[in-house]
């Protein structure tokens, strides 16, 4: 992705880069769509309402599932770089039309974890322990484990949408193409990286004592931005 300071470029250009991964992976005919929202864009499947924006699931050809997704693009604090300050992942299942699983980032989330998984689901044991928590003014919603955030690595460490497809093709056993797996593992490969690069700008200091460490010859130059520590302290 070019590093342009046009912010529709760029997130058009990520929408591709999803529409190519979903394409490898996944039996759908959805077109992955970048939109203007709010002073942002927005990368999701085109739809006139949310239920017209999901990509069915198969098992066997026949769908038991909805993929919804959207990815929220702004520019960094910077504003040099692109950045995903939302997403908001969701399976449904086909029968009910209600969510199973939701994988959820907020960069600007306040009580929850910025990162998180939301199951809807029940188990006998898990909700006898929340409602003793209830009892006892710890938690809310004593009976519902669906609102219970799992977190998963915050902001620079959280999961991306190919760890998702995977899950949903190995442990759900989804419906997917031959190849699916080389689509993935390099989407997860250039996810990371892009995570690794926004670590780096976040924590020079940290990362050049390291490539000094590794035998690297490493000039600090004339000014240096301040450690930006907030992703690594929030849960």
């Amino acid at each position: 992705m070019s590093e342009t300071p046009d912010l529709a470029a760029r997130s058009a250009a990520f929408a591709e880069d999803v529409q190519r991964l979903l394409d490898a992976v996944l039996p759908h005919d959805k077109r992955i769509i970048s939109v203007e929202f709010a002073q942002r864009y927005v990368i999701r499947p085109e739809g006139e309402g949310a239920y017209s924006q999901r990509i069915p699931l198969f098992i066997d050809g026949e769908r038991y599932a909805d993929l919804s997704f959207s990815l929220h693009q702004e520019l960094d604090r910077r504003n040099e770089h692109l950045k995903t300050s939302r997403t908001d992942f969701a399976v449904y299942s086909s029968l009910d039309r209600q969510p199973l699983v939701r994988m959820e980032y907020r960069a600007d989330m306040r009580s929850d974890p910025v990162s998180h998984w939301q199951f809807h689901a029940e188990r006998g044991a898990f909700t006898a322990l929340l409602a003793m928590a209830h009892r006892h003014d710890r938690v809310s919603g004593p009976h519902d484990l669906s609102k219970v955030h799992m977190p998963t690595g915050g902001e620079r460490f959280r999961p991306g949408i190919e760890d998702l497809l995977e899950f949903l093709v190995r442990e759900c056993g989804v419906d997917a193409h031959p190849g699916w797996r080389q689509a993935v593992a390099d989407g997860r490969e250039a996810w990371r990286r892009r995570q690794l690069r926004a670590a780096v700008r976040d924590l020079q200091h940290e990362a050049a004592e390291t490539l000094r460490s590794c035998g690297w010859e490493v000039s600090e130059p004339l000014a240096v931005s301040p450690d930006h520590i907030g992703p690594y302290r929030r849960w």
